[in-house]
């Protein structure tokens, strides 16, 4: 069965309510999808900065031998994002409230990124 970024997005809502937002940032830089009903921010600027951001902390794991980054996590005073590589340089970038059960949300996203294909993202 084939799911859509929008079904995608509802789904996990469902199942973890903390979440605020998901962006979708293509190997360019430059969003291919987002859901943030109630999140103000400009999502152009936004993609093309934490996308860089993601490339050099890849790149650092990559230098350090520390292995391929697939994930990562900023922790803010107001939010908690939690990015994940799919495909070939594309990122989704999860959108927490400053206290979500990070726990729940990895094991969610890991079930997502199953459930997902090459052409879906």
């Amino acid at each position: 069965m084939q799911f859509g970024p929008e079904d995608l997005f509802k789904s996990l809502r469902n199942k973890f309510p903390e979440l605020q937002a998901v962006v979708l940032i293509g190997a360019a830089g430059t969003v291919r999808f987002h859901a943030a009903p109630n999140l103000s921010l400009d999502l152009e600027s936004f993609a093309a900065e934490y996308s860089a951001l993601y490339r050099i902390a890849l790149r650092t794991a990559q230098d350090t031998a520390m292995g391929d980054a697939f994930e990562q996590i900023l922790i803010s005073n107001k939010s908690v994002l939690l990015v994940r590589r799919f495909g070939a340089g594309n990122l989704a970038v999860f959108v927490c409230g400053p206290n979500p059960q990070l726990g729940r949300l990895r094991f969610e996203i890991r079930n997502l990124a199953e459930r997902l294909t090459d052409s879906v993202i």
